[in-house]
């Protein structure tokens, strides 16, 4: 059964997430239109595809012999390439395959299509088909997803990782399932994970998946290996030192946050306006790494739980991050519609803030107080405010409920509380 089809089916059994699906839909699709009307009144960026400018940067100063990072006045990296070395390999054959002025088009083109497969890949897994217009929809629909946009706008690589991760889930949701190929998905699901997670260190959390199979984590491990012996053969220990000072800038960066009203399309500051961020950063880390431990049978909550807390957890966030988003949304409903008292609204309705993060931030930090000049006065928590971080967390959420639902402690972790309550029950005694 097609994905349209199925959503018809449902209208009589679920008609308010029916409607909610038909909305959420009707966003992604008129979205573009949207999105050219704000650029034609200068409030929605053009474009430009600034960043893929440092990316080939970063190829003709390989080419040139020289350092692949550079440092601003004031000692920082902003504004420079802040990727591994290894990555300059990815941009590499764009640079040198097409002209100047069709480079980031190409780029785009390609990550854009990227991230149209592995969601294709992803929902076949879930065992739902699509047919060729469902196909054809789903690619318009992707460009209306304002995230994704915007890093298309920037030439970000978020199409690029968005798209891996949703290839990544499609090997996830694939293994261990007994049929052929199955054990050449998780493979490659593995190796997308790890190539996403050395890519961009701030998506670590999307391996958490890893870590409940020997085989994935064997597949990872080898894959990450593989990329730093080759990064280092190619670009040399020097490089390699320079970029751990680049990691360091981007943690410090991650430190503090400006107010919303200061607003920008990519602004997303989630947790560095609050105190002892990293190691709030640190303490959900390590649940999302428990849960992946003790859960049974919770392939498809734990993915979609690291996935979505990329954006929550990283140290230094944008709006764009919210691309990786889709993934772990897609796979929350198809858990939702098998648990027996799931709620499929909530990743739609989580989906939803997250779209509506950048303008409906500007809306309440910028339009309101004109209308409203007393609503300044909560400028102090404009952070609460901020459409995207209620999203993020609904997601991050509801994963990690469904995925405490299949945590089972060890049994010597079981025996030893059974000892410690009959020795509590024996002095009781006495």
């Amino acid at each position: 059964m097609s994905a349209l089809e199925a959503l018809h089916r449902l209208r009589h059994e679920r008609p308010r997430w029916t409607a909610l699906a038909l909305a959420t839909l009707a966003v992604l699709l008129t979205w573009p239109a949207v999105d050219w009307w704000l650029r034609s009144i200068e409030v929605a960026p053009q474009f430009r595809f600034w960043d893929f400018g440092a990316y080939g940067n970063a190829v003709a100063s390989w080419e040139a012999g020289e350092p692949l990072y550079t440092r601003n006045d004031d000692g920082g990296f902003h504004g420079s390439f802040l990727y591994p070395p290894f990555s300059v390999l990815l941009f590499y054959p764009f640079v040198e395959l097409f002209e100047p002025e069709t480079t980031r088009l190409a780029w785009s083109v390609v990550t854009v299509g990227v991230m149209w497969v592995g969601m294709q890949a992803l929902v076949a897994s879930l065992g739902r088909s699509l047919s060729v217009p469902e196909r054809l929809l789903g690619l318009v629909a992707l460009l209306g997803f304002q995230p994704l946009l915007l890093g298309v706008k920037m030439g970000q690589t978020a199409a690029f990782t968005g798209g891996m991760l949703a290839l990544a889930g499609a090997g996830v949701m694939n293994d261990s399932k007994g049929r052929r190929f199955d054990d050449a998905w998780a493979t490659l699901g593995a190796a997308a994970t790890a190539f996403v997670g050395l890519l961009k260190l701030p998506f670590a959390p999307a391996g958490a998946h890893l870590l409940r199979s020997k085989r994935r984590f064997a597949a990872a491990v080898g894959t990450g290996v593989l990329l730093l012996v080759v990064s280092l053969a190619v670009f040399g220990v020097d490089s390699h030192r320079l970029y751990v000072d680049v990691l360091a800038w981007g943690v410090e960066s991650g430190g503090s946050a400006r107010n919303p009203a200061l607003w920008l399309p990519p602004y997303y500051r989630p947790l560095a306006w609050i105190p002892g961020a990293i190691a709030l950063r640190l303490v959900a880390s390590a649940i999302v790494a428990t849960y992946a431990v003790l859960a049974v049978d919770a392939d498809r909550e734990v993915f979609a739980l690291g996935v979505a807390s990329i954006p929550l957890l990283a140290p230094l966030a944008y709006t764009y991050y919210f691309t990786v988003v889709l993934p772990a949304a897609v796979v929350l409903l198809a858990v939702e519609f098998d648990h027996p008292s799931g709620r499929p609204a909530l990743p739609l309705v989580g989906f939803l803030c997250v779209q509506f993060h950048s303008y409906g931030l500007k809306f309440v930090v910028d339009v309101v107080p004109q209308f409203l000049p007393a609503f300044s006065a909560l400028r102090p928590a404009y952070f609460l405010l901020q459409p995207g971080l209620w999203g993020n967390l609904v997601l991050v959420g509801l994963a990690a409920a469904r995925a405490a639902e299949r945590v089972e402690l060890p049994a010597w972790v079981e025996a030893r509380l059974a000892a410690m309550q009959s020795d509590e029950t024996s002095l009781q005694g006495d």
